[in-house]
């Protein structure tokens, strides 16, 4: 685990030094999370001059919320899409060969090689909504944030393995461009307290596509609202799709042939 954490540091410390020779972007991309994170708190602000609650959130409850799809959408941004969206390409061109050659584990490689440095002031100001939110909200306890940090790593995982699970697909299909855009799409209604939406479509989000486990769990974690029931299924969720998106990974190296041979 030590080494594999030395390499991760090598490679982010690579990316970083890449990213920080444009530096003008890491501003302008931190200007365009606080546009985003501004009109949004203006809908919200909006919407609940018209309504106490949505789905039974208040606007605290909410705010956080918008904390918490922010964080997930800048782990996404930072470490996801310039990692798994070169799968395919790999695949293709034949350079997943150079990497099986690697004395690490292949998924690890494809998985940490790059990082979107840029986009690292998005994971601070959301995290800033989210403490914000909780103080709001008179959460911002040790055991509350414990249990938050907990949701968070496992929404992340879940994030990671169906992700991953989806780029595994290119080795069948190559081109699988549109079916991450259409995840991220689905992605997007986690803005939303999953509750406020019709009962199929609550049952769309949490079981089919498990945005619920994304963000509004977590959320409810911060407002100290989550069950024991709902945090348990929260890991349990994410560790029976990492199982499953390794297995999916392992199948797909079997029954893989170079594109360059």
């Amino acid at each position: 685990m030590r080494r594999y954490l030395r390499i991760w540091r090598i490679f982010f410390t690579h990316s970083l030094i890449q990213d920080l020779e444009y530096r003008l972007n890491w501003w302008l991309n931190a200007f365009n999370t606080l546009l985003f994170l501004g009109s949004s708190a203006l809908v919200l602000w909006v919407v609940f001059t018209q309504a106490d609650a949505i789905g039974g959130w208040t606007f605290d409850q909410a705010l956080t919320l918008l904390g918490v799809y922010l964080l997930i959408e800048g782990v996404t941004v930072v470490f996801l899409v310039p990692n798994l969206n070169r799968v395919p390409q790999y695949v293709r061109k034949g350079e997943l060969d150079y990497l099986l050659l690697k004395p690490i584990a292949a998924r690890f490689i494809v998985s940490t090689r790059y990082a979107s440095v840029w986009w690292v002031p998005q994971l601070g100001l959301a995290l800033a909504v989210i403490l914000v939110g909780m103080a709001r909200q008179g959460t911002l306890t040790a055991g509350h944030l414990g249990l938050l940090a907990l949701m968070l790593v496992a929404a992340i995982g879940t994030l990671y393995a169906v992700w991953f699970a989806l780029t595994t697909t290119a080795f069948w299909f190559v081109k699988v461009d549109n079916v991450s855009e259409l995840f991220t799409a689905f992605f997007a209604a986690g803005r939303f307290p999953v509750s406020a939406y019709p009962g199929w479509v609550r049952a769309l989000l949490t079981f089919v596509v498990p945005v619920a486990f994304l963000t509004t769990v977590p959320a409810e974690a911060a407002a100290g609202t989550l069950t024991w029931g709902w945090a348990l299924a929260a890991v349990g969720v994410a560790a029976l799709l990492l199982a499953l998106s390794q297995a999916l990974w392992r199948y797909a190296l079997a029954n893989y042939t170079s594109a360059s041979s």
